[in-house]
């Protein structure tokens, strides 16, 4: 009992904070001591100034953290009974009256091993020995610290997950897309920010929500979450090389089952993958690296988003211009050039359509339809450009700058410009071009707005959503970036309809609109969807839910012949040269298919020109002769008189193939025969890349 008295007093000695003269008496520190073996409760004032200086400093020196040895107090808690406990000092010379080791062995205890090495009486009673000591709130102390990093860790993947979806996917679709967009960069970042925002708190909330349920709970949690983040991480950024086009085209998604299965195969890859890891290591270890791992990938995201934004000119103000209606109807009584573009109508298809509807010959009976034409490229974007310059592109400069040059400096709008016509540019992607357009009159600058900041991220969501989401869910992320064009808000254009290429927008502005009547001569392009897919029109321009192909043709001539009506009751038809082209071809049996796409329509008449029934003629004629034909027509020659090539002529037609995914590797073939035949096609070996 003696023996357990001595050490209990030894112990309030050695770690209360009590202090005695250096040269007192064992002994006499018993008989003082010996009833109070807690920590004192009270503090008396006096009782500093009692205190012996000891080994150069304070005895207990607490205000400045530091005890007699220069060391560094670990804990200080005054407010618990056994607080004196903690007091324990890691010093560089350890003094020769006691060594302390402190481990945690379960909920609440510890082990406290003391050997005395000052006294020889002590040396000889007590050599070593162990003392389990009951401490309170060490389990809590503990459960702070590591309930701290389990939420750094919740904190980290959800920053990661928000900056991945709401910030970096948005900003890099624009980044390299952002042509397809009338805002730019200072319009979206604001409302990315507000996205990220919202989604990183309330996932953090979540979390947090969690993490006060259960601890086994919250660690699953994570565990899941990192899952899904690094399953939408690759999903978004490496499994998207296949995806359907987002161009408004009706998606078979039977057709995309390999992609399905691939996705699938993702998230039970990876979700076996962390099972494993977990089994392996521990659930609280992968918890905790959950945080690591989306750090690093966020970085990753990071540089990569600085990089584009620098490399894209993505940071720069776009010059703001919409593209309104002003002029279109209006025709000179001098005379007019018309050229009408409607978006993938098929030579071939054409003529079947036209063979089951002899009225269609009726309405084009002043035309000649060359119908053994070849386009210059399978698509709209570097087709529509090369109308007007007939200069190949083949990527040596960014084609955004090629095209701005074609606006600004192509010969033929120089020559219209000469010969006094006023120009009206009807195109719905032109605008983009920005200051490239000021010489076109139906081009307005503005400062546009968005119109309602809720849809405007719906819209965001789903195109970030079709890119990121599992397979499955991509069907309900449909979206195409024209869609944002509805929510571009001009405040000071009221006296301005904003032109549309939609074939309805267009056919309901014709037969309100009359035609206007102005003595300067005038150009128009007038670029329709036409048979551009999803197909929503009937003959009669009624709409549906899942048209044909050959009902959108129906539909754009529909279009056409109430188009040629009006001209006619105004007076102006006969003074107007129209070319009604399209810009390619189509592959009617694969809609996403870049093949089969060099066969557009051509139908042309001149100023004066009239026939008792529509003209045909085979000659084999390329887009690359266009520029020849309009100087042709404007100085009064006649549709069937335009082009140097006559039927049966022998030629060979250059066209530059690209897939819509790769759209800077061009494959150079020559066509020696009918238009529409892709056996006389020959590959010349010639590959462009960038």
């Amino acid at each position: 009992m003696i023996c357990l008295i001595e050490y209990l007093v030894l112990v309030q000695i050695l770690l209360s904070g009590s202090q005695s003269a250096a040269d007192m008496t064992l002994g006499f520190i018993h008989i003082q001591y010996l009833p109070r073996l807690l920590c004192q409760r009270r503090i008396h004032l006096g009782q500093p100034l009692r205190h012996v200086l000891m080994y150069r400093a304070f005895a207990d020196a607490e205000g400045l953290g530091s005890l007699p040895h220069r060391g560094v107090v670990v804990d200080d808690i005054a407010r618990y009974p056994y607080s004196s406990f903690f007091n324990i000092v890691f010093q560089r010379k350890t003094p020769q009256d006691t060594f302390l080791q402190c481990m945690k062995v379960s909920e609440g205890l510890c082990i406290l091993t003391i050997k005395p090495l000052f006294d020889n009486y002590f040396v000889s009673k007590y050599n070593s020995c162990t003392l389990q000591v009951s401490i309170l709130n060490i389990r809590e102390v503990f459960f702070v610290k590591e309930s701290k990093l389990r939420l750094r860790s919740a904190g980290l993947l959800s920053v990661a997950a928000g900056f991945m979806l709401f910030l970096y996917a948005p900003l890099e679709i624009y980044f390299n897309n952002k042509y397809e967009f009338w805002f730019d960069f200072y319009d979206l970042i604001p409302l990315c920010l507000l996205m990220f925002a919202v989604f990183t708190g309330v996932s953090f909330l979540l979390a947090f929500i969690v993490s006060k349920i259960n601890t086994r709970l919250y660690h699953g949690f994570l565990t899941v979450y990192l899952i899904a983040f690094l399953c939408t991480y690759i999903q978004g950024n490496f499994m998207i090389g296949n995806l359907p086009h987002l161009d408004g085209s009706t998606v078979d998604w039977a057709q995309y089952s390999g992609l399905r299965i691939g996705s699938v195969a993702l998230w039970v890859a990876v979700t076996v993958l962390v099972i494993l890891t977990v089994k392996k290591l521990s659930l609280t270890k992968v918890a905790d690296a959950a945080g690591a791992v989306s750090g690093l990938i966020s970085l990753v995201l990071l540089v990569t988003l600085v990089t584009l934004g620098f490399t894209k000119q993505g940071l720069e103000h776009k010059f703001s211009m919409i593209n309104t209606t002003y002029g279109e109807l209006e025709m000179s009584t001098d005379q007019n050039l018309v050229l009408l573009v409607l978006d993938t109508v098929d030579g071939d298809i054409m003529s079947q359509v036209i063979e089951h509807h002899p009225e269609y010959k009726e309405t084009l009976s002043d035309f000649t339809y060359y119908n053994n034409t070849m386009s210059a490229y399978p698509f709209t974007a570097y087709s529509v450009p090369y109308l007007f310059s007939g200069e190949w592109y083949e990527d040596q400069e960014e084609f955004i700058e090629y095209a701005k040059r074609v606006y600004r400096e192509a010969p033929f709008f120089d020559d219209l410009e000469a010969r006094g016509y006023r120009m009206g540019m009807y195109e719905e992607e032109a605008y983009r071009l920005e200051e490239s357009m000021l010489r076109f009159e139906n081009m307005i600058d503005t400062t546009p707005t968005i119109s309602s900041i809720a849809q405007f991220m719906k819209l965001e969501i789903k195109l970030v959503g079709f890119k990121y989401m599992p397979f499955d869910l991509k069907r309900f992320c449909l979206t195409i970036p024209a869609e944002f064009n509805s929510l571009e808000k001009t405040d000071d254009i009221s006296d301005y309809e904003l032109f549309s290429s939609d074939n309805q927008a267009f056919y309901t502005y014709l037969k309100k609109t009359p035609v206007t009547l102005t003595d300067d001569k005038c150009f128009r392009f007038i670029h329709l969807v036409g048979a551009h897919s999803p197909w929503h029109q009937d003959a009669q321009m009624n709409e549906i839910e899942n048209g044909t192909y050959e009902q959108s043709i129906e539909a754009s001539m529909t279009i056409v012949a109430t188009y040629l009506q009006k001209l006619k009751d105004s007076g102006v038809y006969d003074n107007t040269a129209i070319m009604i082209l399209s810009d390619h071809g189509y592959n009617i049996e694969d809609d996403d298919s870049s093949e089969k796409r060099q066969h557009p329509i051509l139908f042309v008449k001149g100023v004066g020109e009239h026939y008792d029934e529509l003209q045909i003629s085979s000659a084999p004629i390329s887009q690359s002769d266009y520029l020849e034909a309009y100087t042709r027509l404007l100085d009064g020659k006649q549709g069937d008189a335009i082009f140097d090539y006559k039927e049966g002529d022998a030629r060979e037609r250059r066209f530059l193939f690209y897939d819509y995914d790769e759209p800077t590797h061009f494959y150079e073939y020559m066509q020696t025969g009918y238009a529409g035949d892709v056996d006389t096609m020959y590959f010349t070996g010639v590959e462009i890349t960038p």
